[in-house]
């Protein structure tokens, strides 16, 4: 794992974007050289242009097809299905922007053939690097002191299949007479990751300082299972490790560019819903009785309550009488039209609204009601820290984990949540950012 802009980046995820960069170019560039003729100042500039608008769509659609995700990478057949249909979606888009732009425009046998050597270049580089090298060679050694949170590293690891590779695990009982330095140099071990809840009189300070001066990398566990799952673990973390590490802090030309962006894509978001949001008003009205809007009060920036707008996807006065609660799988309040806005995620455009006014951002965690806040922060440490941002429209919480409707999806949420808030940047609003389409797209996460 290797950080950009704060946020943790899977190498090998990396080296296949890079890769399919590289072969995109070099299909565009092949077209131009070799088949639209010798290359003058005008066709050198439209071959630039072409090359930077085909990489760039070919990524976006890659990424959305799940294709640079570290789940699907060993499974061949799963990959193919994958990079075929997105290539159909990518020629699709290709012609209609030679359409748009004559800039773009080529002859449809170029085009064909640019699509064709796209797709066997990114085919070979990728059943090279990914089925064909030693896969566990990607993955750093890793050694873990003491067995207090095995059980946990086990199935995070198993679960999002990072390049990590658990070499052996010593019991903190036996650390005195282990021989760290010569077992981690003799196993070519990577990284050591001290899991111990009580350090006092277990840890070999000497040896594990050695090690470090041998090349190893050495961090705790806290700080091991946040750079692994890209989330914090909110119970087993002490509060001097959020106080003393990095992150946390509030770069205020990163919060001046987030608020205006929030600003200009929300009116112009608002401009383009226009037509759809009459068409879903109509349909609100007419299925059932009531307001086509649904206003309640929500916890914002630190604390401070406001109303949240969405087009109301319930029954008119679904709590009358009732203490507050959250939705539930095929809950019957939720109306047909509702339960078509919730899986698209439409009920939360008028939201914009929200964004616009300042109290909402693009990207943040998602504000809750007043009363669940308080149940929370009773029985979740921490949770009141997700209050120092402007809730958001999406968030890394909602794109990384499933609805949630208990107290323990709500701590799961959280570790995600903190996790953005202490490597908040417009980098990682921009990943939020797109695999949230893939969340619009599929429906997934939604109740």
């Amino acid at each position: 794992m290797i950080r950009i802009f704060n946020h943790y980046v899977s190498v090998s995820v990396l080296l296949v974007l890079l890769g399919d960069a590289l072969f995109a170019s070099l299909a565009v560039a092949g077209i131009f050289t070799f088949v639209l003729g010798p290359q003058n100042g005008a066709l050198a500039g439209r071959g630039i242009a072409v090359g930077a608008v085909w990489v760039v769509l070919s990524a976006f659609l890659f990424f959305q097809a799940g294709l640079y995700d570290t789940l699907n990478f060993e499974d061949e057949r799963t990959n193919l299905i994958r990079i075929l249909s997105a290539f159909v979606i990518l020629g699709g888009l290709g012609f209609l922007v030679m359409i748009a732009f004559p800039v773009f425009r080529m002859g449809w046998k170029e085009a064909l053939l640019l699509t064709g050597l796209t797709l066997c270049g990114i085919l070979a580089w990728r059943r090279f690097v990914v089925l064909r090298l030693p896969f566990l060679g990607w993955k750093r050694r890793t050694l873990i002191l003491g067995t207090f949170q095995i059980g946990r590293i086990f199935e995070e690891l198993n679960k999002f299949r990072h390049n990590i590779r658990i070499h052996g695990v010593v019991d903190a009982q036996k650390l005195k007479e282990f021989d760290l330095v010569g077992y981690a140099l003799e196993h070519r071990i990577h990284s050591i990751v001290i899991s111990l809840k009580d350090r006092r009189g277990t840890l070999p300070i000497h040896n594990i300082l050695a090690c470090k001066m041998h090349g190893i990398d050495v961090m705790e566990w806290a700080t091991f299972y946040e750079k692994n799952t890209n989330k914090i673990d909110i119970m087993n973390i002490n509060p001097s490790h959020l106080i003393l590490g990095d992150g946390f802090q509030r770069n205020r030309l990163t919060i001046i560019i987030k608020g205006l962006m929030d600003r200009v894509l929300a009116f112009l978001g608002l401009l383009l819903f226009l037509p759809v949001g009459l068409v879903i008003a109509l349909l609100i009205r007419l299925e059932s009785p009531g307001p086509v809007f649904y206003s309640q009060e929500r916890v914002g920036l630190n604390g401070r309550p406001f109303r949240i707008l969405k087009f109301r996807s319930m029954v008119a006065d679904a709590e009358k009488g009732l203490a507050p609660q959250w939705a539930s799988q095929n809950d019957p309040r939720i109306t047909r039209i509702g339960a078509f806005l919730r899986k698209t995620r439409l009920d939360e455009v008028p939201q914009l609204i929200n964004i616009l006014k300042g109290e909402m951002s693009f990207v943040g965690p998602r504000p809750e009601r007043p009363f669940f806040v308080a149940e929370l922060e009773k029985s979740i440490p921490f949770y009141q820290l997700r209050h120092v941002t402007k809730p958001g429209l999406s968030g890394w919480a909602q794109i990384r984990y499933r609805y949630g409707a208990t107290v323990e999806d709500a701590a799961k949420k959280l570790e995600y949540d903190l996790y953005y808030i202490k490597n908040l940047s417009i980098f990682l609003d921009l990943m939020i950012f797109l695999e949230t389409i893939q969340v619009i797209l599929f429906g997934k996460g939604s109740r």
